[in-house]
């Protein structure tokens, strides 16, 4: 059975629990066993992992194994622009999608609008990104961004310093820039699911 579990979508999943109901790996790995490190094992360096320890670990979590074994997903949250004035907006559905691997703590996927940014992002792509706080960082200059602006609008761009403190310059590959916008968030986008795979992986 160990072969033929995929243990880093099992390694995702159960850092996302774990985070969820504040367990540490030292206090999990006690509940299930004797080896304070097997939880710290297992999400660093584990390569196999056997039925009966995830079925322990489900249960001292409160959750079911279908879970743990379960692809994590992500709510699929609006729309947002590559080109022309698309605001963000709620889809209104239940609509979810994989979660990529290896990036931990909340996510939010948003569906790609326009053109401006081909071709590296595509009109239907999913752009994945992490709203953890209001305003913007210094590291995300140069960054492509998802970019809130103060009137609304939310936008795939590459966020660069205005010409005066607190004005930004959103750039684009196929569309002339947008100067000296005011913003009321900006962060990096963390991973794309192409158009063509959203369906096929989900």
């Amino acid at each position: 059975m160990a072969d033929t579990l995929d243990i880093d979508t099992i390694r995702e999943t159960l850092r996302r629990i774990m985070d969820r109901k504040g367990v540490k790996p030292t206090t999990l790995s006690l509940q299930v066993g004797n080896n304070r490190t097997l939880v710290k094992d297992l999400l660093e360096k584990g390569r196999d992992v056997q039925l009966g320890t995830l079925t322990k670990l489900a249960g001292a979590l409160d959750v079911d194994l279908s879970e743990l074994l379960a692809a994590p997903r992500v709510t699929v949250a609006g729309y947002i622009g590559a080109g022309g004035e698309i605001i963000f907006e709620d889809l209104g559905s239940e609509e979810t999608v994989i979660r990529p691997p290896g990036i931990s703590g909340p996510l939010v996927a948003l569906v790609v609008r326009g053109s401006s940014m081909l071709p590296k992002y595509k009109d239907g792509d999913i752009i994945y990104i992490q709203r953890q706080h209001d305003g913007w960082l210094p590291d995300y200059i140069g960054e492509d961004c998802a970019v809130r602006l103060t009137t609304g609008e939310t936008y795939i761009k590459q966020l660069m310093a205005g010409s005066a403190g607190g004005k930004f310059t959103l750039l684009s590959l196929n569309a002339p820039p947008m100067l000296d916008v005011e913003i009321e968030w900006a962060t990096p986008v963390l991973f794309i699911m192409p158009a063509r795979s959203r369906h096929i992986i989900s």
